[in-house]
């Protein structure tokens, strides 16, 4: 808020008591910020995030909501404040809410921000002072700290388990995060920002990253950039987003990766090998005790990979005892033993949904309308040019023994011999059979895709009313 940063302090002291105090004793910093929040149905959490977000920007900053639909109107707690609101009629996903804030901004700095996360008072100075020190650096990220507010086992897990990769990821990351990540804004719209196709909370944050290593840009790690995150998970949201809106969107972009030679996807954070090879020995135990209940020569391999998941796991298996005791921790490595299964499930879902769709593309492609004219007019250039050149090569040879049967082209090709002006008029008359041939066929098939299409439509419609 350039203008409204104290009047929207005050506004929003009045909804939430506990909001912290904001100075503005130093001076104005090098760097402007936008602090991006995008809001469907954010209820009291977005208040809490509002409240915090309007105590850790500086002079100079601003702070953009977006409204990303109508939702359950919680963005009018902001818009009270006199804070910058972007109102989107429809709800469309994060990424194109995200990007409508960025399209507003005119700071050097995005700050993306999730609805239902609370950022302490110097999150915003910590952002600033990061691109201040790297000068190269294009982008940077944080994690959920290590209090999550929700104290049931799934939220506690959830948000855990982020922290303990996040804190344990490469200083220099390989993707974006947009629950709390920072980003110049000319890199940002250099790259197009996020892909606005995932109509979801999905990966659109982990796409941009991996365009951004693609056109070389740093991106950092913070791990002491912190924030808390309030939402509730319980196993249904949890293994549902986990498998529908993260492995299997993930999978079908790294497949897209590796299928069109794009840039390798670099092994950090969920995609770090002892990530990998945790994934592929869960898979092994299970087809080892599977096999153990028809063959007896399997169980050494169930205690073999048993062995193997728990050695991968003791790092995370300390951490949580660290964090919640022992109990917990034993609860947390069941489950982190099913997330490798239903990850599991989520690849081969993706897999099979990004080759159901590049199958879709390419019988797209080849059923495609074709262009008759351009058909038409290859054909004949090669019809042509075919003949055009083998007379001129008789010609050079001295005619024979192909020139007299090449001559038989007279009767279908009126004043044509094996001459140099033959070489022309068989070059005419060429062009001319093949467009015609080239022009006819196109057309003839598009008549025929049409009249299929068209029974399809058809039958579809009569389908509909019987059941109707």
């Amino acid at each position: 808020m350039k203008n409204g940063a104290n009047g929207a302090l005050n506004a929003v002291r009045s909804l939430s008591a506990d909001a912290p105090a904001i100075e503005y004793n130093s001076p104005e910093p090098s760097f402007t910020c936008s602090v991006i929040i995008p809001v469907c149905r954010g209820g009291a959490k977005f208040q809490e995030c509002f409240a915090s977000v309007v105590a850790a920007i500086q002079a100079g900053d601003e702070i953009i909501v977006v409204a990303d639909g109508e939702g359950d109107g919680s963005w009018r707690i902001a818009e009270k404040t006199g804070a910058c609101i972007v109102k989107l009629p429809v709800s469309g996903g994060p990424g194109r809410a995200r990007n409508a804030g960025a399209g507003t901004s005119t700071s050097d700095i995005l700050f993306f921000v999730d609805a239902d996360v609370i950022i302490p008072p110097n999150t915003v100075r910590r952002v600033r002072s990061a691109f201040e020190a790297e000068k190269d650096l294009a982008a940077l990220i944080g994690s959920y700290d290590g209090e999550p507010r929700e104290a049931n086992f799934h939220s506690q897990f959830k948000n855990l388990f982020h922290h303990f990769v996040h804190q344990h990821g490469a200083a220099e990351a390989s993707t974006f995060w947009g629950a709390c990540g920072a980003i110049r804004r000319e890199i940002f719209l250099e790259v197009g920002g996020f892909d606005q196709t995932y109509k979801r909370p999905s990966i659109e944050d982990i796409e941009l990253g991996y365009r951004l290593k693609a056109a070389s840009k740093k991106i950092r790690l913070l791990p002491d950039l912190q924030v808390k995150h309030l939402k509730r998970w319980d196993a249904q949201s949890l293994v549902q987003t986990d498998v529908f809106d993260r492995a299997a969107p993930w999978t079908e972009l790294i497949w897209n990766h590796f299928i069109r030679q794009k840039p390798r996807v670099l092994n950090d954070l969920n995609l770090g090998l002892t990530y990998r090879l945790s994934l592929v020995v869960s898979f092994l135990l299970v087809v080892a005790a599977v096999g153990a209940l028809f063959t007896l020569w399997t169980l050494p391999l169930v205690l073999l990979f048993g062995i193997l998941f728990i050695l991968l796991q003791v790092p995370f298996f300390r951490f949580f005892k660290m964090k919640r005791g022992l109990q917990f921790a034993f609860h947390a490595l069941a489950w982190r033993f099913g997330y490798d299964l239903y990850s599991s499930v989520g690849f081969c879902y993706g897999s099979l949904r990004f080759a159901n769709s590049s199958t879709r593309k390419i019988l797209s492609h080849a059923f495609a309308k074709l262009d008759a004219v351009a058909l038409g007019t290859g054909v004949g250039a090669l019809w042509g040019g075919g003949i055009c050149a083998a007379t001129v090569l008789l010609l050079i040879k001295g005619g024979h023994p192909i020139g007299p049967n090449l001559s038989l082209l007279a009767q279908y090709f009126p004043a044509y011999s094996v001459t140099w002006t033959g070489s022309l008029i068989g070059l005419s008359y060429g062009f001319m059979t093949g467009f015609f041939f080239g022009y006819s066929f196109a057309y003839a098939r598009n008549t025929a895709m049409r009249l299929h299409l068209g029974s399809r439509k058809v039958q579809r419609f009569l389908n509909r009313a019987r059941q109707s």
